[in-house]
């Protein structure tokens, strides 16, 4: 009942992320949101590390090879993929694409060695939840045109490696747990973007930041903290205790808020097309 209860808090945490992921991008590029997202992530979690008196990850080789792999595939690479869907395609949208994720984990599971074990009922229900992500990205959409096709194919490709971070992270868990695989994957998002945007230019003055609207800096502050430093926390710990493939269904459930919060709070029209598709996904 436990492991239902998570699910059901994750999927509210990420189905509303895309609504603070469209506010947010208005005033944010990219790599900066990117990087602010991570940032805020890894701050929060660095003072939940030093409060609680988890210590930082030894220094196995091993496991920081998977931190790393699990900081640029699970997060630095997904989060701008989805910071530029929001430019193109509207947050219902980018909501509906995440119902491709637990297809993929549960393919990527078969080659990278995840511990699930499912039935082929289970892997039709998956399968039909992709039909439905199949029929939403090829709606006509509220824009309509290429630039929202393409905005659902970034979408669509963060779901790709959402999945693939998803197995490398329960590896990650088993080994440290969540509190620390979080921590030490968002602080290394973190360093790896700041690095970039050092090297490139790409970092913003503090003046800059000063001139944020107020509106997209609370929808980044919350969707750092919660949606994404306390939804991770729980996706590692649904991900050590139930598996990779159960934690990523909470993508058939976020879809719908996603949907609903959009179309409420930013007016977002929802096409006939991308109601079947969320239906089918359900």
């Amino acid at each position: 009942m436990a492991a239902y209860a998570g699910l059901a808090f994750l999927s509210f945490l990420w189905g509303s992320s895309f609504l603070l992921i469209k506010i947010a991008s208005r005033a944010f590029d990219p790599f900066g949101f990117a990087l602010a997202r991570v940032g805020v992530a890894a701050a929060a979690m660095l003072m939940t590390s030093a409060v609680s008196g988890k210590v930082w990850p030894g220094s196995r080789p091993g496991l920081w090879v998977k931190l790393l792999a699990l900081a640029l595939i699970g997060q630095v690479i997904p989060f701008m993929l989805l910071a530029k869907a929001a430019t193109l395609t509207t947050s219902a949208e980018m909501a509906l694409m995440m119902g491709a994720q637990p297809i993929f984990v549960f393919v990527f599971g078969r080659f990278l060695g995840s511990s699930d074990r499912w039935t082929w009922l289970a892997a039709l229900g998956l399968a039909i939840g992709f039909a439905g992500v199949g029929v939403a990205f090829w709606s006509p959409g509220a824009g309509g045109g290429a630039h929202a096709v393409l905005g659902r194919a970034f979408a669509l490709a963060a779901g790709v490696f959402y999945g693939t971070g998803a197995i490398i992270s329960g590896a990650a868990t088993r080994e440290i747990g969540a509190v620390r695989a979080v921590t030490a994957s968002m602080t290394i998002s973190t360093l790896v973007l700041g690095l970039i945007g050092l090297a490139f230019g790409r970092l913003p003055p503090p003046v800059t930041l000063l001139e944020i609207p107020l509106g997209p800096m609370l929808a980044m502050g919350a969707l750092g903290v919660f949606n994404t430093a306390l939804a991770y926390y729980v996706y590692f710990r649904l991900v050590h205790d139930e598996g990779p493939t159960f934690a990523s269904l909470n993508n058939y459930i976020a879809p719908v808020i996603g949907v609903i919060a959009g179309a409420a709070a930013l007016a977002e029209p929802v096409g006939p097309s991308a109601w079947v598709g969320l239906a089918l996904v359900l």
